[in-house]
């Protein structure tokens, strides 16, 4: 006699085939983001920049382009997770109420939540899978284990998508809260985590504001399994801290989702 089905497990899967059926509505969208903006950071600042940085310097020891792609895939990663986390979660409470009506059934908030935050983890691992197929046709990997920077890339999102997720669930008015994540948080770490040169070459109250940035860890993983010169000490606190700051994230989300769904 087969098993009967996970009601939760099965719960959270819902979300996700919700979500998928509603993305074909912008599938154009999902196109330029996954592929055309890739396509055009790798061309621009891997393949362009690149050959001006490697006519002049070589200290990076290996082709700026390899460089730098790893960090691309990884900054791309968490870009897509606070787009998906952010506005659609709050069109989801506020414009939509898709959630409010997924919690007059029989899921549970915190199915609703994981649901939620699994679809993102499935985009951000599609999505970084095409990003490191682009980056190998321009010449920007040089060893198989730079397949390992794929999950790296989707744990990073992940880790910064859950706790923008109980922000989304949390705010009334996404201007001011949207406003100062994208401009004061998102870009800032985009420029300042390692991805176009080492945080050594940071003073010092910038290269603590680096370490305490997922993407700067998410970055140090990426291109330790792109270029390596990474111990397994490294790695594991890398990965121990973007899995801190993930369940810390979802604990948060599960929280805000009940508070907003409840009331």
């Amino acid at each position: 006699m087969s098993a009967a089905p996970d009601p939760v497990r099965s719960s959270v899967w819902q979300i996700v085939e919700y979500n998928a059926h509603a993305a074909r509505a912008f599938w154009q969208s999902i196109l330029i983001v996954g592929v055309l903006t890739p396509l055009l950071y790798v061309l621009a600042l891997g393949v362009g920049l690149g050959a001006v940085v490697d006519s002049h310097s070589h200290a990076l020891h290996v082709k700026y382009l390899v460089f730098v792609a790893p960090a691309f895939l990884t900054a791309a990663a968490l870009q897509i997770a606070a787009a998906e986390a952010s506005y659609p979660v709050m069109a989801g409470f506020k414009w939509q109420r898709t959630y409010h009506g997924m919690a007059a059934t029989s899921l549970t908030t915190r199915q609703i939540s994981d649901g939620q935050l699994l679809w993102v983890g499935l985009r951000l691992l599609v999505n970084s899978a095409i990003y490191l197929a682009i980056m190998a046709c321009f010449g920007g990997t040089e060893r198989w284990a730079v397949l390992l920077a794929v999950p790296a890339a989707t744990l990073t999102g992940l880790a910064f998508a859950a706790p923008v997720m109980a922000v989304a669930a949390t705010a009334s008015s996404e201007g001011q809260v949207f406003n100062v994540l994208f401009r004061f948080v998102v870009t800032p770490m985009f420029l300042f985590s390692g991805t176009f040169y080492p945080v050594s070459r940071l003073p010092e109250w910038g290269r603590w504001l680096a370490y305490i940035s997922p993407l700067w860890h998410g970055t140090e993983l990426a291109r330790g399994a792109g270029i390596g010169g990474i111990g397994a000490i490294a790695v594991l606190g890398h990965v121990l801290y973007l899995v801190a700051l993930l369940i810390l994230g979802i604990g948060l989300a599960r929280w805000r989702f009940r508070a907003r769904l409840q009331r």
